[in-house]
């Protein structure tokens, strides 16, 4: 448990970076709470296209963006504590009509009824659980439907579909067509300080963010260190194979975005969750990219198929303060460092 922040603490976390996370599910819900003890000033960035379980039955039901992404970011978020954590995570069981449905999940659509919009529901959620930062939904729309054809031609719908298609994804699309982004998500990304794109599904949940055509257009136009956190395993069908140069050449292709940086675990651990799931292994370059390559141990010793917060946090927040210490004093800028910052363990 993460110890609440004192006076001094908050004040910092008041003046840390303004960062932005762009993508949805466990991996940025993993992130956020590591980053979560260096600054307050966080916007996680979710995709909108999930159409599975409690979300999609939300979604179809009530006309609303699906909730579940951005529940888990909410409550990664939250200084609440443990107790509010298990609660709002807690699913119904499949004996009542409830059956399947988080609690997060209903408490969002009743927000969402009450407060008039899907924005103004995870603002008001944040205010009750004290969050530290904001969740945005990359759009306001409840249609948007990911689609794919894959290396035989076939065309799947649906973003669960999507994941769990066994063959190589060619390309990959959003209809309706010609969806806008969340104006409040393009505001995040023009204020940040650094934009982190990642981990999580490849497809699924980062790559679906960057089908908005506007998303793509405000990451590329930043002048702020943008990068690709790879994960440190493989998805069973996502990315059955994947080498980190997939990874990063299957991000550009499909988002058309060239990173500043890009994050790799240095330390492989035999992933021992999902069947199929293989470590990422390090690399010490990568063919063709210019940016950074950026190599730490980020891996979660305990689930090794998943980052550690802490550990992503720091490498993350050494990548912010380098950029720093390019545009102010040194001795300020040190002042942010993971080194200087400190955090309970």
């Amino acid at each position: 448990m993460d110890n609440p922040p004192d006076t001094d603490s908050m004040i910092r976390l008041e003046q840390g970076p303004r960062i932005v996370a762009i993508g949805g599910g466990t991996g940025v819900s993993t992130l956020l709470r590591g980053l979560k003890l260096w600054t307050s000033n966080l916007t996680a960035i979710v995709t909108v296209a999930d159409d599975g379980g409690s979300s999609g039955r939300l979604r179809e039901e009530l006309r609303m963006p699906p909730p579940g992404d951005a529940r888990s970011c909410l409550v990664a978020l939250s200084e609440a504590g443990p107790l509010m954590d298990e609660l709002l995570d807690h699913r119904f069981n499949d004996d009542s009509e409830l059956g399947g449905h988080s609690m997060g999940n209903l408490l969002l659509a009743a927000l969402h009824e009450q407060q008039g919009g899907f924005q103004e529901a995870l603002d008001s959620a944040a205010l009750l659980l004290g969050a530290s930062g904001r969740v945005v939904p990359v759009s306001n729309r409840a249609d948007l439907v990911l689609m794919a054809q894959t290396a035989s031609g076939a065309v799947v719908r649906g973003e669960s579909a999507v994941g769990l298609t066994p063959e190589p994804i060619q390309r990959i699309w959003l209809e309706p067509e010609g969806a806008r982004a969340n104006e409040a998500a393009l505001c995040a990304i023009q204020q940040a300080d650094l934009i982190v794109i990642g981990p999580g599904s490849l497809y699924t949940s980062i790559l679906a963010n960057f089908l908005l055509s506007d998303i793509s257009e405000a990451v590329a136009a930043s002048n702020a260190p943008t990068v690709l956190v790879c994960n440190v395993a493989t998805q069973r069908h996502e990315t059955d194979g994947f080498s980190a140069a997939d990874h990063l050449a299957e991000f550009r292709a499909h988002s058309g975005v060239s990173v500043s940086h890009f994050l790799v675990n240095s330390r492989a651990l035999e992933a021992h969750g999902e069947p199929r799931q293989t470590p990422v292994l390090p690399v010490s370059e990568v063919d063709g990219f210019d940016g950074v390559l950026v190599s730490a141990d980020v891996v979660d010793e305990e689930m090794p198929e998943r980052h550690d917060p802490h550990k992503l946090a720091d490498a993350l927040m050494g990548i912010q303060c380098a950029d720093a210490g390019k545009a102010r004093d040194s001795r300020a800028a040190d002042s942010m460092c993971p080194v200087s910052a400190g955090r309970e363990s």
